[in-house]
């Protein structure tokens, strides 16, 4: 059962050091989709706010009112939506706060990036089409059935998050697929590219070893597969078997793209430590 409550912040542009906006807008706090490998519980403000990760979400309903003020006085030219909530999650469909700021964004002109892993953002095309919508980062990935309902048993089903991609492709919205987070011997990204032929590029990032919860993500990876608990244990232990191990994997991205003639990038988390919010040009 999800707690919705209506509350109200004194701030909602915020700066950011993930390199796609000068701030980041985040109409909501938590998340019902309740990723366990979700980086954002580590995240000190949502740390303080009661209630268990994925149970819960604030609707910060005046974030539309201080946007239109906040833009005034900061001027920006760009901003990120969607650092640590997914902007698209059910509670929109009824409070459409994030299409009020999209709105807003539209009629001020300033340009934006979204990160997003809900088919529900293509319910907001004509906005989206407008001319300030940058890029669009939206999360996938291709494990089975049963594994994804460990891991993310909430968030919506990867079917409907690719039909929702090319939707926008068809439109010319543009979309990044983000294959996230890659899950070390599960995840199953052959013939990737084929699923988004009129995407210019996929971007991939590496499961971070590095999570405050990694023990639980890795006990419930392996009460499906407990053939891979030493695998697990020995990326978490083994610099040079961990290194050696996500090369193999790039290895096979690159073997992808190439077969496809596409572009790529590739994020992989250092060895104890987190990669840094920086989102290159893709590779060819």
């Amino acid at each position: 059962m999800i707690e919705y409550k209506e509350v109200k912040i004194s701030r909602i542009l915020n700066p950011t050091s993930i390199d796609l906006g000068e701030y980041v807008i985040n109409p909501f706090m938590g998340c019902e989709y309740s990723c366990l490998y979700c980086y954002v519980k580590s995240n000190k403000v949502i740390s303080k706010r009661p209630g268990e990760w994925g149970t819960y979400v604030d609707i910060r309903i005046n974030a539309p009112e201080l946007l239109e003020k906040e833009i005034a006085s900061k001027k920006p030219k760009c901003v990120l939506l969607g650092s640590t909530t997914d902007c698209f999650q059910p509670a929109e469909k009824k409070y459409e706060v994030t299409k009020k700021i999209l709105e807003i964004l539209n009629k001020r002109k300033v340009y934006y990036h979204i990160l997003t892993r809900s088919p529900a953002i293509a319910e907001y095309a004509d906005l989206l089409k407008q001319g300030f919508c940058k890029k669009i980062y939206f999360t996938i990935n291709n494990v089975s059935a049963e594994l994804k309902n460990k891991l993310e048993l909430k968030s919506p089903s990867y079917e409907s998050r690719f039909e929702a991609i090319n939707k926008m492709l068809d439109e010319n919205i543009g979309v990044v697929p983000y294959f996230s987070p890659i899950i070390p011997w599960l995840s199953d990204f052959k013939d990737i590219f084929s699923l988004f032929p009129k995407s210019d590029s996929i971007e991939f990032e590496g499961l971070n070893m590095n999570l405050i919860n990694i023990n639980d993500l890795i006990s419930e990876i392996t009460s499906i597969r407990p053939d891979l608990q030493a695998k697990y244990e020995r990326l978490l232990k083994d610099k040079a078997f961990y290194d050696a191990f996500w090369q193999a994997v790039k290895k096979d991205i690159i073997r992808e793209a190439i077969k496809a003639k596409r572009n790529y990038n590739i994020y992989i988390h250092n060895f104890g430590k987190y990669f840094t919010n920086i989102y290159a040009p893709p590779k060819i």
